[in-house]
C-alpha cells in the first residue's frame, strides 16, 4: 500500500503552486499562486442557490430481485407457500412431488409427495405428504437453495445455541403421531427437534415451536417428516433466526442501513409492480396468496407488503416512494391502494388498514405512476398512450388525496426515430420508445410533480475492449454524462410541456454502471476465499461493488446539490440484492459496500441549502461512446457545498476524481467565517476496484481527521480516488 501524507503544509503547497491568486480559506492572508497541478475551490456562503430535497439520498427496492426475499427479510427458506412449480428429473419422468426449493427426504415405497392445488392454507398450492410404512419417513427438507438468477446453492449452517423460530400450517387427514420438524444434516442426525402431535382429522391450524442447535451442523437441513401412517398437508412454512429477526427483517441489516440515512425507499419496483396487485400483499401474512410475476419469471411470497413496507421505512427514518401498477392495473387498484395507505379510518379502505393493525394514515407523498412504460415487460405502451394513462391515474388517485406528489415516466435518451428500420427485429421490442417525450409530456405534463428517468451509465457495447483504465475514466464523468442528457431533456421540456415548463427530473432507479465488471479484476481485486471456484460463487460473499462506482456516484451528488432545483428525488439501484446491493446479505453477515459509505458521507434528513462553489485546476477529457457523453474539461476535483437548515453547519465535498494521483487543493470560504475546528471524513481504500466482503469488511473505509488551518488557509491533499466531507461551523 502507497504511504501518502494527506495534509501539505503552507511553505510546502506555496513551493507547488505559482499563478493565478486566491483568498484565503477563513481569515485575511497572504494569497497563495496555483498551477495547474494543483486546485483551488471557494465557497460562496452568501450566495444560496436553494433548498436540496433530502430524497436525493434515496434508494431502489425491487420484489423478486431478493431486496426483500432472500435480502433484507429475515425469512431463510425460498418458497416457503410451495407455489413454484414441481421439479422433475431423469428427463420429466421421475415425479418427485415437491414444488421448487425442496427436495424429498427420501422415495421409498411408502413415501407418497403431491403439490396439492386442491387443498391449500395460502393460494393456491400445498404439500401433500403421505406415509404407508417402511423404513424411511415421509417428508421434505430444503438445504438452504437461495433465490438468485440462477439459484444459488448455499447450504444452511446451524451452530450450537442458535435459536430458531418455526411457524407451519398444517391440515392433518388421518394421521395418529407426529408432525417432526428438524435441523440438521439428515433426519438420522438432528442437531435441534420439535413434535407436534395428532391423533386423528383436524383442519388447518398454525403451529409454532422454537429449536436451538445442540450441535454443528455445516450442510445443514431444514426438514418436515412424519414416520407414522397417514396423511397430512404443510403450507406457509417459516423459519427464522431469532436473534436476527426485527419484525420480519434482518436486525443487523437494518443496524448497518441506518448508519447510511436512506431518506427516501422505492417500492415495489421495478418491472416487478407492472403485473403486482398490492392487495395481495395485506392481511394475515400465511394466508396471503404467493404468486408468480410474470415481468421476472420470478415468485413472489407476498410477506412485504404495503404494510410492511412501511413498517420498514420506519425502521430506517425513510420517507416511503410508492410505484403503482400500471401495466396489469387500473386506476381504480391505485386510487384504492392511496386510500389504504393515506385514508381516515372512517373511509373504506382506511378502515380496512385499522383492521390489519395500522389505525393511524401512512401520510405517503410521494408516488411513481408506472415503470419504464416505453419498455416494460407487460403491457407498453407508445407515448400518447401512457400520458392518457397518466392522467387517469392522477385523476382517480388525488380524488381520493389532492396532496400526493405524482412522478411520471420520463425517458432520458430518446432514440432517433430512424435508428431502427421497420422491419428490423429489434423494432418490435423498441417501438415505444420513439418520440416518447414528444407525447408524454404535453399530456402528464398537466398534472406530474416531476419526471422520472433511469440511468446506469457507462455501459452498453461501446466500451467493449476498453481497458479498466479507460472505463474507470468514464464511470468518473458520469455526472457530466448525465448532466448533458438532462440539457436535452429540458430543451424538449420547453417545447412539450405546457407553458415550457420545466419539471424537477426524478432519478429513481440510477447508479454508475460497470460495463463488463462483476468481479473486480485480479489486478486489484483482494484474495478470494479458498473455496471460490466460479466467479458466481462470489454471491456468497457480500456485496461486489467498488471504490469505483462510490466515486463516479460521488460526482452525481455533488452535481445534484449545485444544482438542486433540478432534482426531486433520487433512488440510488439497489439497496439489498444478491452481490449488487449497497448492502451485502449473507446467513448472519452483512457488510456496508463502498457507495454505502459513500452515503454515509452524504446522506442527510436536514434539509439544506446548497451553496455556490467554483473550482479552478486541472481538467480531464473522456471520449463519447454511443449514448455515453463522455466529457470535456471536467474538473479532476468535483466539488459541492451545503449549509445546514440552522444556518451554521458548513459541509463542504470535495472528490478527487484522478484515478492515479494525488492533488493539492486549498479551499477557500467568501461571505462568512468559521466557529471551530475542521473535521474530515475521507472514503478511500489502496485500489479503486477494492470492496467490502464478510471476511474484509473494511478494507474500504472512512477515516476521520482535523486538518490543520496554518495561517488561516485549509491547504490538502486529496489522494487519489477519493471522496473527503468538511464539516466546520460558522460564526
Amino acid at each position: 500500500m502507497r504511504k501518502t501524507n494527506h495534509f501539505v503544509n503552507r511553505r510546502d503547497f506555496m513551493k507547488s503552486v505559482a499563478g493565478a491568486s486566491v483568498a484565503p480559506f477563513l481569515l485575511s492572508g497572504d494569497a497563495a499562486p496555483v498551477t495547474d497541478s494543483a486546485a483551488i475551490v471557494t465557497v460562496h456562503i452568501d450566495q444560496r442557490i436553494g433548498p436540496i430535497d433530502p430524497r436525493i439520498f434515496g434508494h431502489f427496492t425491487e420484489e423478486t430481485l431478493t431486496s426483500y426475499e432472500g435480502g433484507v427479510s429475515s425469512e431463510m427458506l425460498i418458497n416457503r407457500k410451495f407455489e413454484m412449480p414441481e421439479e422433475r428429473g431423469a428427463k420429466g419422468m421421475l415425479f418427485p412431488g415437491i414444488s421448487g426449493g425442496w427436495e424429498p427426504i427420501g422415495l421409498a415405497p411408502g413415501v407418497t409427495l403431491v403439490v396439492d392445488q386442491t387443498v391449500y392454507y395460502s393460494p393456491t398450492q400445498s404439500q401433500r405428504i403421505t406415509y404407508s410404512g417402511g423404513d424411511t419417513p415421509a417428508g421434505i427438507e430444503q438445504r438452504g437453495h437461495r433465490y438468485a438468477r440462477p439459484p444459488l446453492e448455499d447450504p444452511f449452517l446451524f451452530k450450537p445455541g442458535e435459536r430458531y423460530r418455526i411457524r407451519l400450517a398444517i391440515k392433518n387427514r388421518d394421521l395418529r403421531g407426529a408432525v417432526h420438524v428438524a435441523l440438521g444434516e439428515s433426519y438420522l442426525k438432528p442437531v435441534a427437534s420439535h413434535e407436534f402431535q395428532f391423533s386423528g382429522g383436524e383442519d388447518w391450524n398454525v403451529y409454532q415451536c422454537e429449536l436451538v442447535a445442540s450441535a454443528e451442523a455445516l450442510d445443514g437441513k431444514f426438514m418436515i417428516y412424519i414416520d407414522s401412517p397417514g396423511t397430512v398437508w404443510v403450507d406457509s412454512v417459516s423459519l427464522v433466526r431469532a436473534d436476527l429477526d426485527d419484525g420480519g427483517f434482518r436486525k443487523d441489516a437494518v443496524e448497518v442501513t441506518r448508519r447510511f440515512k436512506p431518506t427516501c425507499i422505492r417500492w415495489p419496483g421495478g418491472w416487478f409492480v407492472s403485473d403486482y396487485h398490492w392487495q395481495d400483499g395485506i392481511g394475515p401474512v400465511d394466508k396471503r396468496p404467493a404468486r408468480l410475476n410474470r415481468a421476472w419469471l420470478g415468485y413472489t411470497t407476498n410477506d412485504v407488503g404495503i404494510d410492511e413496507f412501511v413498517a420498514l421505512c420506519r425502521k430506517l427514518n425513510a420517507e416511503p416512494y410508492v410505484c403503482v401498477n400500471v401495466g396489469t392495473g387500473t386506476p381504480e387498484e391505485a386510487a384504492v391502494l392511496v386510500e389504504y395507505a393515506n385514508g381516515a379510518s372512517d373511509t373504506r379502505w382506511g378502515r380496512v388498514r385499522a383492521e390489519n393493525g395500522h389505525p393511524e394514515p401512512y401520510h405517503i407523498k410521494a408516488w411513481n405512476v408506472g415503470n419504464e412504460e416505453w419498455h416494460p415487460p407487460l403491457a407498453g405502451a407508445r407515448g400518447k398512450a401512457y400520458g392518457e394513462t397518466f392522467e387517469a391515474y392522477a385523476k382517480a388517485m388525488r380524488a381520493v388525496d389532492p396532496s400526493i406528489e405524482l412522478v411520471a415516466v420520463g425517458l432520458l435518451v430518446e432514440p432517433p426515430s430512424g435508428l431502427i428500420p421497420p422491419d428490423h427485429p429489434a423494432r418490435k421490442m423498441f417501438r415505444h420508445l420513439f418520440n416518447w417525450n414528444k407525447e408524454v409530456l404535453p399530456i402528464a405534463g398537466q398534472s406530474m410533480s416531476a419526471y422520472s428517468i433511469h440511468t446506469y451509465e457507462p455501459t452498453g457495447e461501446g466500451f467493449k475492449g476498453l481497458s479498466a483504465a479507460e472505463i474507470s475514466r468514464a464511470a468518473m464523468v458520469s455526472a457530466e454524462d448525465l448532466s448533458a442528457k438532462l440539457e436535452v431533456l429540458y430543451k424538449q421540456m420547453r417545447e412539450y410541456a405546457p407553458g415550457g415548463k420545466i419539471f424537477p427530473v426524478a432519478p429513481d432507479e440510477w447508479s454508475v454502471g460497470m460495463p463488463h465488471e462483476y468481479v473486480p479484476p485480479n489486478v486489484s481485486a483482494p484474495p478470494l476465499p479458498e473455496e471460490i471456484k466460479d466467479p458466481g460463487q462470489l454471491k456468497r460473499y457480500g456485496s461486489l461493488l467498488t471504490l469505483r462506482a462510490a466515486v463516479g456516484e460521488a460526482a452525481v451528488y455533488n452535481l445534484m446539490q449545485r444544482r438542486p432545483k433540478e432534482f426531486a428525488l433520487a433512488n440510488r439501484v439497489i439497496l439489498y440484492a444478491y452481490a449488487m446491493g449497497i448492502v451485502g446479505i449473507g446467513r448472519d453477515r452483512v457488510v456496508a459496500s463502498p457507495p454505502a459509505l459513500n452515503l454515509e458521507l452524504y446522506s442527510t434528513y436536514d434539509r439544506c441549502e446548497s451553496l455556490s462553489i467554483e473550482t479552478k485546476g486541472p481538467t480531464f477529457d473522456v471520449a463519447p461512446r454511443g449514448d455515453f457523453k463522455g466529457a470535456k474539461g471536467a474538473n479532476v476535483v468535483d466539488a459541492s457545498a451545503r449549509i445546514g437548515s440552522d444556518g451554521k453547519t458548513l459541509e463542504v465535498f470535495l472528490v478527487n476524481r484522478d484515478i492515479e494521483k494525488d492533488i493539492d487543493v486549498m479551499v477557500r470560504l467568501s461571505g462568512g467565517r468559521m466557529d471551530g475546528p475542521v473535521e474530515m471524513a475521507r472514503l478511500n481504500a489502496p485500489s479503486l476496484t477494492d470492496w467490502n466482503s464478510f471476511e474484509n469488511p473494511d478494507r474500504v473505509k472512512i477515516e476521520h481527521s482535523q486538518p490543520a488551518i496554518n495561517h488561516g488557509e485549509l491547504r490538502i491533499l486529496l489522494p487519489a480516488h477519493s471522496i473527503s466531507k468538511l464539516k466546520v461551523r460558522l460564526k
